[in-house]
C-alpha cells in the first residue's frame, strides 16, 4: 500500500521511461477521478471563498467561519454544495487535461536537447529541470483552462447565486446561453483571467510538488553528510521516501515504511497547496468577480485595478483563508489518490 515509484531528484526524469500511449490514456482518467474526489472534499470551502470574494463594497467582509455558518443557516447543507455538478464536470475536463498532459509535455522537452538549451542553458541542469517542470505545467494548465473555461463560469455562477430554491444546472446553462452574444460567447466570460490563473497555478503546483518531494528523500542517518537532510528538513518528521533501487544514493539503511511513503506525498502536497494559494489568490479573485458580474469589467487588468481601488491592495487576497482551506486539502487529497491509483494500475509515480 502506497508503495510509490519515486525517482532520484539529482537525475529527475533521466532515470525513468516516458509513459506508453496506453499509460497516458489511462492516466487521463485517473487524474480526473482523483481531482473529482478532491473537489468533493473541498467544495464547501470553495463556495465559502466565492461568497467572501463577492462581499459588496462598503460591507465588512465576514470571517470564513461566519460566512460558512450563514450559508448553512439560510440555504441548509445543499447551499455549500451549490455548483457541484458544474464543478465535477470541470474536474473531469479541465483537471483531466492539465494533469494528464503534464508528463507528455515534460517528456517531449526532455527528449529535445534544443528545448533544454532554450530553458536557461544546458549547463544548469538543476535549473533546467525546474524550468522544464514549470513550463510543462504552464502549457498544460493554459490549454486545459481554455478548453474548459465554460464549466468554470457555470460553477462560479451557481456558487454565487443565493436565491432559493437553488437553480438547476441546465437552468443556469440556458440563462448564460441567452445572454447578449449567445449562445457561445457568454460561456467564455473571463477566459483571460481563467487562463492566466491556470498558467500560474500549473507552473507552481507541479514544480513545487516535484521539487519538495525530491528534497525530502534524504536520510538523517546517512554516513555521507551530503546525503543528510538540512535542519529545515528535520522539522518534517517521517517524510523520507524513495525507490528501493535508490536506497544507497540517499544514504538509507532500511526500507521505508508505508507511513514514510504516505507522509512524503502528504507533506509535499501540503507545501504545494500553500504555494499555489499565494501565487494565484489575486487571479482567483479577478476570475470570480468577472464571471459573477458579466459585462462589468473590460478584462483581467481592469478587474484587478478595480478590486484595488475598491478594497485596497488587500482586496486581492480576499478570502485567502478559504482559498487555502480549498487548495491545501484539494492538493493533498488529489495527489495522494492520484499517486495511489497510478501505483495500483502499474503507472510509475510522478
Amino acid at each position: 500500500f502506497l508503495e510509490f515509484d519515486w525517482y532520484n531528484s539529482r537525475f529527475a526524469e533521466d532515470n525513468r521511461m516516458p509513459l506508453t500511449r496506453e499509460q497516458q490514456q489511462l492516466n487521463l482518467g485517473l487524474s480526473g477521478a482523483s481531482c473529482s474526489c478532491a473537489q468533493l472534499v473541498v467544495h464547501p470551502s470553495e463556495t465559502t471563498m466565492v461568497r467572501q470574494q463577492l462581499t459588496p463594497k462598503g460591507t465588512k467582509m465576514p470571517s470564513m467561519i461566519a460566512t460558512f455558518r450563514g450559508i448553512i443557516e439560510k440555504e441548509a447543507l445543499a447551499g455549500i454544495y451549490r455548483g457541484f455538478t458544474a464543478a465535477t464536470i470541470r474536474e473531469m475536463s479541465y483537471s483531466t487535461l492539465r494533469f494528464g498532459l503534464y508528463e507528455p509535455i515534460r517528456d517531449v522537452m526532455h527528449d529535445n536537447p534544443s528545448a533544454n538549451a532554450m530553458l536557461l542553458g544546458e549547463e544548469l541542469s538543476g535549473v533546467v529541470r525546474v524550468a522544464k517542470r514549470m513550463f510543462a505545467g504552464c502549457v498544460a494548465g493554459g490549454f486545459a483552462s481554455a478548453v474548459a473555461s465554460p464549466t468554470d463560469l457555470l460553477k462560479v455562477r451557481m456558487m454565487s447565486d443565493t436565491t432559493l430554491p437553488h437553480p438547476k444546472f441546465m437552468t443556469v446553462v440556458r440563462s448564460v446561453a441567452n445572454q447578449p452574444g449567445g449562445p457561445i460567447l457568454p460561456f467564455y466570460e473571463g477566459v483571460s483571467a481563467t487562463i492566466t490563473r491556470a498558467v500560474v497555478l500549473g507552473a507552481t503546483k507541479m514544480a513545487v510538488y516535484n521539487e519538495v518531494k525530491d528534497h525530502l528523500k534524504r536520510s538523517p542517518t546517512a554516513p555521507n553528510p551530503s546525503l543528510r537532510p538540512t535542519s529545515l528538513q528535520r522539522l518534517v518528521p517521517g517524510s523520507y521516501g524513495w525507490a528501493d533501487r535508490d536506497i544507497e544514493k540517499y544514504g538509507h539503511r532500511r526500507l521505508p515504511s508505508n507511513l514514510n511513503r504516505f507522509l512524503l506525498v502528504f507533506n509535499s502536497a501540503a507545501v504545494a497547496g500553500l504555494a499555489i494559494t499565494i501565487t494565484t489568490s489575486a487571479f482567483t479573485n479577478a476570475k470570480t468577480h468577472i464571471m459573477a458580474n458579466p459585462g462589468k469589467y473590460r478584462g483581467m487588468v481592469h478587474c484587478l485595478v478595480s478590486i484595488v481601488q475598491t478594497h485596497g491592495p488587500s482586496g486581492l487576497y480576499r478570502g485567502f483563508g478559504a482559498q487555502w482551506c480549498r487548495f491545501g486539502p484539494y492538493t493533498t487529497v488529489q495527489f495522494v489518490v492520484w499517486e495511489q491509483l497510478r501505483y495500483l494500475t502499474g503507472i510509475p509515480g510522478l
